[in-house]
Formats: structure tokens, sequence, C-alpha cells
């Protein structure tokens, strides 16, 4: 008997399988209680030590959907040819990434294009744009945005959200996928693929926002960054949301005071946890 847990709708939920000769019996059972007390170690973020939803996509799998999003996104967007600038948000992009807690090869993209914004593909692949950098005062707020777009490939909320959208369409068949060692077929994959990058420009949630800012406090300061940038960095967004600027990181990635407040509680207590 397998029991695999993971958060779908909004609720913990796990299912039993039994595998006989082959043939795999799965029966669903949605105990809250006791899938938290099932939850696999590596449901446990090395960064917060919180509980978070499980990931059953492996990580050779999300490596390889994060591939495959990032030749869908050099396809719709333009690379910038300011090599020079390349090089900067490489170095300071690989310097916390040293320090993410997750052992992956960390790619850094900027963009050059007109919106305002950055996001994260699964499997480390981070993009930032041209524009958003021009309102970046300096190193400190570059690191402040490429750390919090970090955060979110540690928490891997990218790609737990691939996972709901593919455990909603394909049900038994990605779930056997799943119950082996976490890898998908070749199909699968593809689907994978366009999924991330359909769902990658869409708004975060209050809570992967709040997470992805605490891991990036911790993530900068143990790299030598200064934590307080990442405050500066919301200021200026509020502002230009209280100016209807319509930027696209405003809708991506929402600014509010309450992500200032725990923003600030990161800062001032290094073992502040988010929950």
């Amino acid at each position: 008997m397998l029991i695999v847990c993971y958060f779908y709708n909004g609720k913990f939920q796990y299912r039993i399988c039994r595998v006989f000769g082959g043939n795999l019996c799965i029966t669903l059972i949605a105990t809250p209680r006791s899938c938290r007390d099932a939850i696999p170690v590596d449901a446990v973020n090395p960064l917060t030590s919180t509980e978070s939803d499980p990931v059953l996509i492996g990580e050779k799998s999300e490596i390889e959907i994060g591939k495959n999003t990032d030749q869908q996104i050099r396809q719709k967007y333009r690379e910038s040819s300011d090599r020079a600038l390349h090089q900067r948000i490489d170095m300071i992009g690989q310097r916390l990434a040293a320090n993410s807690g997750r052992q992956i090869k960390y790619t850094f993209t900027v963009l050059d294009d007109q919106m305002v914004n950055a996001f994260a593909a699964p499997g480390g692949y981070i993009y930032i744009t041209t524009s958003l950098l021009k309102r970046l005062k300096n190193d400190n707020e570059v690191a402040a945005v490429l750390a919090h777009e970090i955060g979110h490939v540690v928490e891997k909320h990218s790609l737990k959200a691939v996972q709901r959208q593919m455990l909603a369409q394909f049900g038994l068949q990605i779930m056997a996928a799943l119950l082996g060692d976490g890898g998908l077929s070749q199909s699968l994959l593809l689907k994978a693929s366009e999924l991330s990058a359909s769902l990658l420009l869409l708004k975060n949630s209050r809570v992967n926002e709040l997470q992805a800012d605490v891991d990036g406090v911790r993530i900068m300061r143990l790299s030598g960054y200064d934590p307080r940038a990442m405050v500066d960095v919301q200021k200026m967004l509020l502002a230009e949301a209280n100016g209807k600027s319509g930027l696209a990181i405003l809708s991506t990635h929402p600014p509010s005071q309450e992500r200032i407040d725990v923003i600030q509680q990161a800062i001032n207590d290094p073992n502040f946890r988010w929950q």
C-alpha cells in the first residue's frame, strides 16, 4: 500500500494505492489531518521549515519542464543583446542561487521588453525585463527582485500550479505516472511545459508572494545583500499601483502593505517563519 498526499482545490488530500500484479487500484480519501501526518520529507521547505503542498513531479521532470518552457519564452520574447547587463544579472543571480537551498542549476535571462516584470519557470529558469531593471536603483534592489523569484523556485510554486492543472486534466493517467519515480512521459512533459508557459504571467497568490518574500529576505542576507532593498522595491511598486500605472508586475506580483510588513518582520528577526 502506498499513501500519496497532495494539495488540491484548497484541501489536503491523499490517495491510498494498492498494486496487484501490475494493476493499479486508486481510492481517493480526503482526510486532512491524516494526510498531514503522512506528508513526505521532501514536502518540507528547506528554508522555511514549514509544511507545504507536496510535489509529486520529480526534479528531473521539473528541469525538463523548465527547459521546454524556456524555449517557448525565447520564442515569444527577445533576449537583451547587452552582454554586460547579462553578466551583471547572472553574477547577482548566481550569488543568490548559491544560498537558495536547492542544488539545481539556475539560469538568469534578461528580456528586452517594454513589459515591467520578472517571473520564474520550474527548474530554476528566471527572467527579468529591461523595463523593470530601469526602475531598480542599485544591485541590492536587483538582488531583491531576483531573490524573490528564486523563492518561487525554492517553493516550487509554478511547478505546483502545473501539477494541479495536470491532475485536473489527466486524473488517473498523471497519477499513475507520478506514483512511480515522479517521472513523466514525453507527451505529458510537453503538455506540462505548455501549461507552465501559459501560467507564468498569471497572478501569484497572496500566500505564494509572502512565502517568496520571506525566502528572498533570507537568501539576500545569506548572500551579503541588504534585504531592506526588498522593502524599497515594494514601496516603489505600491506607489505605482496607487498611481494606477497598469504595470504588468502589479498584476503578477501584486504589492501590498501586508507584504511590506512581513518583509520587515523577516528582516528584523532572522528566525522569522511565515506560515
